[in-house]
């Protein structure tokens, strides 16, 4: 009975641990909108850090406008339209 309590106390340690890690990851929120060919999306991401916040959320906004690779690597090397960050 006691070694079952304390793997279940360890068990929930373990997953609390994990929930409050991942909470403390997303600390960036970044909304970035792109203009591509006439066309403008915006797409919002979360992240560790301002960088990464940034790419994903441009990212995100060229998946929207764009059709293949060839335009989805053109789009990803242009400005954003507008940025907004949160830390």
């Amino acid at each position: 009975m006691a070694r079952t309590a304390i793997g279940l106390a360890i068990g929930i340690a373990f997953v609390a641990a994990v929930i409050w890690y991942a909470l403390d990851a997303t600390r960036v929120q970044c909304e970035i909108c792109v203009e591509y060919k006439g066309r403008r999306a915006c797409s919002i991401s979360q992240a560790a850090d301002l960088g990464m916040a940034e790419m994903q959320a441009h990212s995100g906004a060229c998946s929207q406008v764009t059709g293949g690779v060839t335009e989805t690597l053109e789009c990803d090397r242009l400005p954003a339209a507008s940025r907004t960050c949160t830390e």
